[in-house]
């Protein structure tokens, strides 16, 4: 009896990393500052459909939020991607995104998002840059994702 439960732990143990394989990776974006030093990073990051982003606040009290019209925003998204908005996050809080869908997705801080606070998440590789309407989006936002352009994190 003793031989048929072992062969059951033992079964129980391996069939969820055969069936499921490799689990995604996690990175992590560090969300720093409090007023106009408020920033993620890194500002640009490079995933794979299906990664998980840990976004850690370490000062301050911030959002992670996707330029979508849910959020009053232009959508800076891809059209077949949900919209995010991870609410009000205080310092030692962390939240988690999983995208799914390949592109680029530009989110912000809803209280320093006038100061430039945003981020790009580019999901996939080959990726061309949108044509994403900036006419709504504030002048020190574009200054950042511009300037962050050429900063990707690679794994």
């Amino acid at each position: 009896m003793k031989t048929w439960i072992n062969i059951a732990v033992i079964f129980l143990l391996v069939i969820p990393v055969s069936v499921y394989g490799n689990p995604s990776d996690t990175l992590t974006v560090k969300i720093l500052g409090t007023a106009e030093d408020a920033r993620f990073e890194p500002t640009v990051l490079q995933v794979d459909p299906g990664d998980v982003i840990r976004f850690e606040v370490v000062e301050g009290l911030h959002t992670v939020t996707a330029y979508h019209p849910d959020n009053r925003r232009p959508q800076r998204i891809p059209e077949e991607a949900q919209s995010f908005d991870s609410g009000m996050l205080n310092a030692g809080e962390v939240w988690f995104l999983k995208l799914k869908e390949k592109g680029v997705y530009d989110y912000f801080c809803l209280p320093h998002e006038r100061m430039g606070h945003s981020g790009r998440i580019i999901s996939g590789t080959e990726i061309s840059m949108p044509d994403y309407d900036d006419t709504l989006i504030p002048e020190a936002v574009m200054k950042t994702l511009n300037r962050a352009k050429r900063q990707i994190k690679n794994r």
